[in-house]
């Protein structure tokens, strides 16, 4: 049986007076977990640049040299 399955076997043996009490325990639970925000760190780790090895030692020369062939 998945997971769901057995919540859904669990379910069915709750009382029907008592059903309201668990549909608002599942709304409360999805709720709290799609207000859970990434915090501005969590995005920063995920940003991802693709440069050579030496690009944050040679920033300056990559920067400025392609600033000099724009031109």
């Amino acid at each position: 049986m998945t997971v769901k399955q057995l919540i859904h076997a669990e379910i069915d043996n709750i009382p029907d007076e008592e059903l309201d009490e668990v549909y608002q325990l599942i709304k409360e639970f999805r709720d709290k977990n799609k207000s859970k925000k990434k915090g501005i760190l969590s995005k920063l780790k995920e940003i991802k640049i693709q440069a050579s090895e030496d690009f944050s030692v040679n920033f300056d020369n990559y920067f400025y040299k392609q600033e000099t062939n724009e031109q």
